[in-house]
């Protein structure tokens, strides 16, 4: 049976409407106050450690010491109620579409049951799989892709990828996943199997295919 792999932020909900947005200034707050960053260099000090290392938590474990609880709870301790509401044509979508469906997400469980919750997705999925379940390792590290298919009991090659992230869209393609990018815009990428710009292109994405990569 097919496994549809769905990324949670700016994946289920859309680009920029505020949510990560949040996220970044906890972060920024954090690294200013307990870590001791001035407070002119948290935005350049968060993205390098997101570049270099995939989260900025990941970034800040290889760098500095730092509780995993007290920085989850604190980062994603946030309310986003006013910036997201329930979604019945996904929901409705997600009913339609075939096969097991789970949320694969480097968001740590607190922000993806909010999320999820929000947009009354909550029961749509049979798992979400957190940052926690990827030993903290996230998209695009190959060890995160190995965790959830052993999570899920299936083999790379029965799942369906999508992902707003380029980067790891391809990290999934080359674990030997069906890959779907998210993109901001209509394009072709040969290093992906299908480049979509909505959600409900799922629909004709997941219909029975021939062979080869798609761009659209």
């Amino acid at each position: 049976m097919q496994v549809l792999l769905l990324d949670l932020d700016e994946t289920l909900y859309p680009r920029g409407n505020g949510v990560l947005a949040r996220v970044d200034a906890r972060i920024n707050a954090y690294l200013h106050e307990r870590i001791g960053v001035p407070a002119h260099e948290v935005d350049v000090v968060r993205r390098r450690l997101r570049d270099a290392h995939g989260t900025t938590l990941r970034g800040l474990e290889a760098r500095y010491e730092v509780d995993v609880e007290d920085y989850l709870a604190t980062v994603h301790g946030v309310d986003l109620s006013d910036l997201l509401s329930p979604a019945p044509g996904l929901r409705a979508l997600l009913r339609r579409l075939p096969g097991r469906k789970a949320v694969f997400t480097n968001a740590p469980r607190q922000h993806a049951e909010q999320v999820l919750g929000l947009l009354d997705l909550s029961d749509a999925f049979e798992e979400v799989v957190a940052i926690e379940d990827l030993s903290l390792r996230p998209k695009p590290d190959p060890l995160a892709y190995h965790a959830v298919t052993a999570r899920l009991g299936v083999e790379a090659r029965a799942c369906v990828m999508v992902d707003d992230t380029r980067a790891n869209v391809v990290a999934g393609a080359r674990a030997g996943m069906r890959t779907v990018w998210l993109a901001p815009t209509p394009q072709d990428d040969e290093s992906v199997h299908h480049v979509i710009t909505s959600l409900h292109e799922l629909e004709r994405v997941l219909a029975p295919r021939g062979s080869g990569h798609s761009g659209a």
